[in-house]
């Protein structure tokens, strides 16, 4: 069965939508062969939002995974390029991601670069293991150097504060599925406005043909920035890490179950084994305070996520901070942002005695 296909099978209509939205119309049958492979399957037991979308502080407009998004982006790509060797490089950009993601290298201790759980992984050794994903690469014409490392390709990734199509997607589906604060017609101006500019560097970089789209896309940008520096992302992610580290001293989990079980595995045994992953799941409110509280409580400081998109203005792109000044204090105010010291819960106390015998 088709991808598109299978999501509408599943009732899943406005996953089917967006994705409909993103390859502007059915996704080619050259990609579809790759989606049945293994190691993209093992993308759809990974979620995208870290394990926070676990309790209620967050409302999201239905599930969404690292499979989820790798085709997004592949979608953005192809739509743009229409060059098979670069929508497959996209496709597979995300194929080094653990469960829990980046709740993860919160466990690392890596809250900052956020890079450290999936640096573990070789991306090369999954994808050499694979004679089909190599078959399929032939019959594409495509070399498996030419897909190895997505890093390499601006449209893909490309530093801050620049846009990359991992970086889009991310904030596209943060604000239409996760915050669900927008609706699939704002996603589609967004999505039918982009183009490939040439940044500051020479490197090209996905960019807005107007102004009032760019306007529009920063707004939610920032909508996304400041939910990655909330109480109640932070909280979470700290939670999780905290109890899986707590798991895995206990001998409930190993350090390598994260990079082997899907994440509804891990759950489980969580949930089997620790009375107080309930009181999380139902959390819906999450206090500040500058004192050091009783009890448990997550001080972090973690990474700034964020982009400022190029506008095609005649025959040049600028920054959308460069053509209206009141952008750029609105980003130096989220940079400014900061939430008080210690975030808690009355509900989670002493993490450790919440083990079940």
């Amino acid at each position: 069965m088709k991808y598109l296909d299978k999501l509408k099978s599943e009732g899943k209509l406005d996953l089917y939508v967006y994705t409909k939205v993103c390859f502007n119309g059915d996704i080619p049958d050259f990609l579809e062969k790759y989606l049945t492979l293994p190691m993209f399957q093992t993308l759809e037991g990974k979620g995208q939002f870290c394990g926070v979308d676990n309790t209620k502080l967050f409302n999201p407009r239905c599930k969404y995974n690292r499979l989820d998004h790798s085709i997004n982006c592949a979608g953005i790509i192809w739509r743009l390029t229409k060059n098979k060797q670069r929508t497959i490089c996209a496709l597979c950009h995300d194929l080094s991601t653990v469960s829990f993601a980046h709740t993860i290298d919160f466990l690392l201790k890596d809250t900052i670069n956020q890079n450290s759980a999936e640096s573990l992984i070789d991306i090369r050794k999954i994808l050499e293991s694979s004679r089909k994903f190599q078959e399929y690469l032939q019959q594409d014409e495509i070399t498996l150097e030419e897909v190895l490392n997505p890093e390499n390709d601006s449209l893909i990734d490309i530093e801050r504060p620049g846009l990359c199509v991992d970086r889009l997607e991310g904030i596209i589906h943060t604000n239409y599925i996760w915050l669900n604060i927008c609706n699939i017609d704002e996603v589609s101006s967004i999505i039918n406005d982009l183009t490939i500019c040439q940044n500051e560097q020479g490197k090209e970089e996905i960019g807005f043909k107007t102004l009032e789209v760019g306007k529009l896309f920063f707004k939610m940008m920032l909508s996304y920035a400041y939910i990655l520096q909330s109480k109640e992302d932070k909280f979470s992610m700290q939670f999780i890490a905290d109890l899986l580290e707590i798991a895995i001293k206990d001998g409930v989990l190993k350090l390598e179950d994260l990079y082997t079980l899907e994440e509804e595995a891990i759950l489980s045994l969580l949930k089997e084994n620790y009375s107080i992953w309930q009181e999380f799941t139902s959390l819906d409110n999450i206090e500040t305070s500058n004192s050091k509280p009783n009890g448990y409580f997550v001080e972090v400081v973690a990474k700034k996520r964020y982009a400022i998109p190029l506008i095609k203005t005649g025959d040049k792109s600028v920054r959308l901070t460069d053509i209206d000044d009141k952008y750029n204090d609105k980003l130096q105010d989220f940079f400014g942002f900061q939430e008080k010291k210690y975030l808690f819960s009355d509900k989670i106390n002493m993490l450790e005695r919440r083990v079940k015998c």
